[in-house]
């Protein structure tokens, strides 16, 4: 099957800036890039695909995806309250609500009722998340909540930012309301950073054609070949996996390579594949790690 790979423009991601004095090789696609995290080689992609091997694409609901995690914190107005919430140390002046059986739900396949967690769940959710080790020599004043009630809030999920049924957790010192996820665990399906789960939202109409931010090829030092990437896809009936792989490779200068100054900047392109099929409930990950 042909793949029509597009690259738009590149944009930069802010990581810390490091320059290098010697001119370090242009990675293959799949290896990890200094400063941009783990990244799974080609070869795992159907270690990858496996793990969603019993994903239930076909159930509806669909099971929600959360990329980040139950909590949604927007910050604290002083540095106390934020060492407080990131060590667990918490102070709860408020009565806990009763939590309804279920809760309706607006979802990509359509409107749902979800079971959902209580506040008193929620509440050990967020105890749970904080490490007494984060800040050792620090013992700030609890952080302390004043009002706990069932509202709604915005979280990341793989089809999209979703809003959801969320217990809201209020604190003078909180910027916003720390929301927690509603949804009960039968909801829900587990993710993991290293699950590589990335937004679909760059599906077009179709169902069928694909953009996905991912790495761009780096700029060679003068001598080297110049390399480009593109992007194909590797499904299952269950995932589809989007990684890189190179499909052309300049020639290098005959007068050699020399040393050259690299920032430490991950820089990202978009790209675009078109799948064999559409795209539907399944779940699309990363395989080239890295973002």
């Amino acid at each position: 099957m042909k793949r029509t790979p597009v690259r738009l423009a590149a944009r930069l991601l802010a990581v810390p800036l490091l320059l290098l004095t010697a001119c370090a090789p242009v990675p293959e696609p799949g290896v990890a890039v200094p400063g941009a995290g783990a990244a799974a080689a080609p070869g795992d992609v159907t270690e990858l695909l496996a793990r969603f091997a019993g994903f239930p694409a076909d159930r509806v609901p669909r099971p929600i995806l959360l990329l980040h995690g139950r909590l949604v914190d927007h910050g604290y107005t002083t540095g106390d309250a934020k060492i407080a919430m990131s060590q667990g140390r918490l102070e709860l002046r408020a009565a806990l609500p009763q939590s309804p059986a279920t809760v309706r739900v607006a979802l990509p396949d359509g409107p749902a009722d979800l079971p959902v967690i209580s506040a008193r769940q929620a509440y050990d959710l967020i105890i749970a998340g904080g490490d007494p080790a984060s800040a050792p020599d620090a013992s700030p004043p609890p952080l302390v909540y004043t009002k706990v009630a069932l509202g709604e809030a915005v979280f990341a999920t793989d089809r999209g930012p979703r809003t959801l049924p969320a217990w809201l957790f209020t604190s003078p010192q909180g910027l916003r309301p720390l929301a927690v996820a509603a949804p009960a665990e039968s909801a829900l399906w587990p993710v993991r950073y290293e699950d590589g789960v990335i937004d679909s939202s760059g599906l077009a109409a179709d169902g069928v054609t694909l953009t996905v931010t991912l790495r761009a090829a780096p700029e060679p030092c003068p001598g080297q070949p110049k390399r480009e990437y593109a992007a194909e896809a590797v499904e299952t009936a269950t995932a589809v996996a989007v990684r890189l792989r190179v499909v052309a490779d300049a020639p290098a200068s005959p007068d050699g390579g020399g040393d050259c100054a690299r920032d430490m900047m991950l820089r990202t392109a978009e790209y675009t594949v078109r799948l064999e099929r559409p795209l539907g409930n399944r779940v699309l990950v990363n395989a080239t790690g890295g973002l």
